[in-house]
């Protein structure tokens, strides 16, 4: 063959393999996740998609039935590699070339709610790393009505080119030589003739993680982690309560060898300009006019979800007197169709002075009910 069917041949061989790299699924696009995503975005994509797709939710003999179960099976596939810390960074750095010397772990499609491991199969679970709490303040019609906000957060994450091994190549990072991998040596002690002892000690030279590295990291300089921001939605509930702390699960810092602990948000409740909030009711104070209080009055104001409220009164309003409206209070959580009641408390506002047309009107009509 001449050299310039060979090369002709050869450029086309090179084309093929790499449209057939370009034809592979990306995994980030399969759970609909961005690259630098956390394990927590990663976790919750694969639980609603998994959910969705799940095989047992549709009848064997549905025509879409056999596409599903590839769906399903595909979604599985890519929360198997990155959901792990070693899959992931091998697919990020080559592909999912770089998967296939690991590809025969276990991995248990179905169990779509353990989330304790990463991955399963051989693999011993790791430690969670520790959770964090973050205030967050709220309004009174926040919890009334229900909302969605976006939170900003900087964090820890692993560094996103070496995804946490500290090394410029994953091959770099081997089994330490002096505890064969394990974290530990063992030190062995004579006291005496015949008297030894053994005790295990950290490894010094891997510092107990069983694994050093050849090369460094050229983005993190083999510190394995960097600061990043990531954006979390959380839902505020209806009728949540103050105090109460909504759960995200694994999106505390990221470090290498550990599961991210949790966001913890605890609402603060603001203060309300109208209501107060006691419990599963609403108090408020309401003043009204000596005239009001004397032969009566219709009033309306809006609510927390603007919606009318009518007041209405036809006899004598004392001071300090109370007016309960039932379910008009703050709807209970986690049963939203049962609300509680808004008590009205009365202040009369008296004049600071009478003119004595007045005065003696007033002294007409108390001699009169005597």
């Amino acid at each position: 063959m001449s050299k310039g069917p060979l090369l002709i041949f050869i450029l086309l061989n090179i084309f093929f393999f790499i449209e057939l790299y370009r034809c592979g699924e990306d995994y980030y696009k399969i759970l609909d996740v961005p690259r630098d995503a956390s394990i927590g975005q990663i976790k919750r994509s694969y639980r609603q998609l998994a959910m969705k797709y799940h095989p047992d939710k549709f009848q064997k003999s549905d025509p879409k039935y056999k596409e599903i179960m590839e769906k399903f099976q595909t979604i599985t596939s890519a929360y198997e590699v990155l959901s792990d810390e070693d899959k992931r960074r091998k697919y990020d750095q080559y592909g999912e070339d770089g998967l296939k010397q690991n590809n025969n772990r276990g991995f248990n499609p179905f169990d779509i709610f353990n989330f304790n491991m990463r991955g399963g199969g051989d693999k011993k679970e790791m430690a969670k790393g520790p959770s964090i709490t973050m205030e967050i303040e709220v309004s009174l019609e926040d919890l009334f009505n229900g909302r969605e906000t976006e939170i900003l957060q900087r964090r820890q994450t692993l560094c996103p080119k070496c995804r946490g091994s500290g090394a410029r190549d994953a091959e770099d990072v081997k089994d330490c030589p002096h505890c064969d991998g394990s974290g530990v040596k063992v030190v062995t002690q004579r006291l005496g003739p015949g008297f030894v002892t053994q005790t295990q000690t950290t490894c010094d030279h891997c510092g107990g993680k069983g694994k050093i590295s050849t090369s460094q990291c050229e983005y993190c300089k083999g510190k394995k982690t960097s600061r990043g921001d990531q954006t979390i939605n959380i839902y505020i509930e209806r009728g949540m309560p103050d105090g109460h702390e909504i759960k995200s699960e694994d999106d505390a810092d990221e470090a290498p060898d550990r599961i991210p602990g949790d966001l913890l948000f605890k609402l603060k409740t603001l203060p309300h300009k109208r209501f107060v909030r006691k419990g599963n009711d609403l108090t408020m104070q309401y003043t009204i006019s000596l005239l009001q209080a004397l032969i009566g009055f219709e009033k309306t104001f809006n609510h927390l979800d603007n919606h009318e409220v009518k007041i209405e009164r036809t006899g004598v309003t004392p001071p300090g007197f109370t007016l309960k409206l039932e379910g008009e209070g703050m709807p209970l959580h986690n049963s939203p169709d049962v609300t509680g009641d808004l008590y009205i408390t009365f202040n009369i506002n008296f004049p600071s002075k009478i003119s004595e047309e007045q005065k003696q009107g007033f002294i007409k009509l108390l001699s009169e009910e005597n």
